[in-house]
């Protein structure tokens, strides 16, 4: 998956989530009101209704056959008007009634006056059936219930205030059923409408994930596909800084990337211009067209060390033309002591003597470059007067073996993967001094075709499968 197609999603997700978990807040918290509104409002009905009805009335009727009295018929009429004047509105009264505890604990009625219907108002001494979860009320104080109830007649919540007689002694209990389906059916029109809020902040947060995430990944994009053209060998593009954010800086660092690799190619070929390079002829002639021998070489691997530093000291342009000056240099030792130069990488040099010819004095003339190369470094490291914590040096290694020769044409031609053998036996040889802090190290090859014509100090060393050598060098003249 893409990263831009990430993004969408998890924006998408983020306003899903944070809309979802506002509507769940939003619909607790309204129906935690609403259902304080109804139990507030039932209580209040209950508790200012239950003074209004006379007590010793209510006491005085203890036999079904009162039913109808005038007491009864009082009384009834008094609840008929409490019910009549709420019979309206979001929270209509749905009944009203007294009843009383009995000895044997169950409840009976002693008067209902809400219901239209005749048949089914309660009579007096008819036992009370409490609906599951109303709970049964408190004879001496006032109660509402804690949840709504609901059965086939409907939802309701119930309140229950005591009736005193006129010694101020509870005789009976008036309880209030009022009916909750408008207030639920407003709250489900506020779950839908909720919902409905919530699905359409998701397109938009759907379709704003879309625009923002291409806004967001058109950088990334871009640099993709200069990247892109990087690897292809196009190092001369170049993208263009619209941004001072992260992105901006991710921009100039990528500019100064191909800025570098650009220079590294433009110093590549400069040395093009003065190396016939053996790379080139990696293969050789026909075997029937081109004759092979077996040609001594010696190979010089010169890399300069300290140098990396300069970068943020100096900056890229000033460290390009040190570059520039520093191969020039080298390249002019090289060909002035008949060697040539392979193509060459970063800050090495790789020199080969006596591949155009047999050439007995090779290992010396190599060795003549080498010290030469050296007391060139010193020279150019004194003239740029660089001061760092790191010495700018050479490490040098020889090594001279015998490598493959094709004789056709009017000049001869290397092997290039025998020549790469030695180039890599002179680069151990390097290494090697390098780790035992020695500026020139030659291999036995080298060494035993020198004739005791430069100081050689036998270098102790068991890693490799033949001896080395390590070289005074001579204090550079510094003019």
């Amino acid at each position: 998956m893409s990263f831009r197609n990430k993004l969408q999603i998890l924006l998408v997700l983020l306003v899903g989530v944070s809309c979802g978990l506002v509507l769940w807040l939003s619909l607790r918290k309204a129906n935690g009101l609403a259902f304080e509104l109804v139990q507030e409002k039932v209580l209040s009905i209950a508790v200012s209704t239950a003074p209004r009805i006379d007590g010793d009335r209510v006491e005085a009727l203890v036999s079904p056959d009162q039913t109808g009295s005038t007491d009864h018929a009082l009384v009834r009429e008094t609840l008929q008007e409490v019910a009549d004047a709420n019979a309206v509105g979001a929270l209509p009264v749905r009944f009203i009634y007294i009843v009383r505890p009995r000895e044997e604990g169950s409840w009976e009625y002693v008067v209902g006056g809400a219901e239209k219907d005749e048949d089914d108002k309660p009579r007096l001494g008819d036992e009370v059936v409490f609906r599951p979860g109303a709970g049964k009320p408190a004879r001496t104080v006032a109660r509402v219930g804690d949840r709504f109830v609901r059965d086939s007649l409907g939802t309701t919540l119930s309140a229950f205030a005591p009736i005193p007689n006129a010694a101020g002694e509870p005789v009976a209990v008036l309880g209030v059923d009022i009916a909750a389906e408008r207030i639920l059916a407003m709250l489900r029109k506020l779950l839908f409408a909720g919902l409905a809020a919530l699905l359409l902040a998701l397109v938009l947060a759907a379709a704003l994930g879309t625009w923002l995430s291409r806004k967001v990944t058109r950088p990334l994009t871009e640099l993709r596909d200069f990247v892109r053209k990087l690897g292809q060998g196009d190092l001369s593009s170049r993208l263009e800084v619209k941004t001072s954010d992260e992105f901006g800086e991710l921009t100039r660092a990528a500019n100064l990337m191909a800025e570098r690799l650009e220079e590294r190619e433009s110093l590549k070929g400069t040395l093009v211009h003065y190396v016939r390079s053996q790379a080139a002829d990696s293969k050789l002639s026909d075997p029937e067209t081109g004759e092979r021998v077996r040609r001594k070489i010696t190979v010089l691997v010169a890399e300069l060390c300290g140098f990396d530093q300069l970068s943020s000291m100096l900056g890229n342009e000033r460290v390009f033309a040190l570059l520039n000056e520093y191969f020039s240099t080298m390249i002019d030792v090289v060909l002035r002591y008949r060697g040539s130069l392979e193509k060459s990488s970063d800050r090495s040099v790789i020199a080969v003597f006596g591949s155009a010819a047999d050439d007995p004095h090779q290992e010396r003339e190599a060795m003549q470059a080498a010290l030469s190369m050296q007391n060139v470094l010193a020279q150019l490291v004194h003239e740029w007067n660089i001061q760092t914590s790191v010495p700018v040096s050479l490490e040098i290694g020889i090594h001279t073996a015998d490598a493959l020769a094709s004789t056709l044409g009017r000049q001869d031609q290397l092997d290039f993967d025998s020549v790469r053998r030695v180039i890599e036996t002179a680069t151990e040889v390097k290494d090697l001094g390098r780790k035992r802090n020695n500026r020139l190290t030659v291999s036995e090859a080298t060494a035993e075709n020198l004739h005791h014509a430069f100081p050689l100090e036998a270098v102790v060393d068991d890693t490799l499968d033949y001896a080395v050598f390590r070289v005074e060098m001579p204090k550079p003249t510094l003019r």
